[in-house]
């Protein structure tokens, strides 16, 4: 099965610069095209809606990862698209997924101690979706 689309989860962190890594060199093999994506996950427990200014500003940080990320795709020469989505970040990477049909979904993956690595919690509803091949990069 050829790889013509690779989705990455990326929010800055460190698994996530890795998972970008790697894929950036999956991408270059297959001549692919990478899918950037950042949710911004909305603030819980407020007791009205979000103001504004810290909706744009959370949009903003957004922006800028996604932005430092492209820094890194560009120096490479090779095809992408960013995809800045709000909501929850496992069910707008999997409805994002659904929408542009890759043929890999690429996340970091978290770390909790020196000698353990788990799921995180977006990684975890994509698996039970079953829907999309998922591969998740220490």
């Amino acid at each position: 099965m050829p790889i013509q689309k690779i989705l990455v989860g990326y929010d800055g962190t460190e698994s996530s610069e890795h998972a970008l890594e790697f894929s950036i060199d999956i991408v270059k093999q297959h001549d692919a095209k990478l899918y950037l994506a950042f949710v911004v996950n909305e603030p819980t427990g407020m007791s009205g809606p979000v103001p504004d200014e810290v909706y744009q500003s959370l949009v903003n940080i957004g922006q800028k990862t996604l932005s430092n990320a492209v820094q890194q795709v560009k120096k490479q020469f090779i095809k992408y698209e960013t995809c800045l989505e709000t909501g929850n970040p496992g069910q707008k990477l999997l409805a994002l997924a659904d929408k542009i049909k890759p043929d890999l979904v690429v996340f970091g993956a978290i770390q909790h101690s020196s000698s353990e690595k788990a799921l995180g919690t977006t990684s975890s509803y994509f698996l039970k979706s079953g829907r999309h091949p998922l591969l998740l990069v220490p």
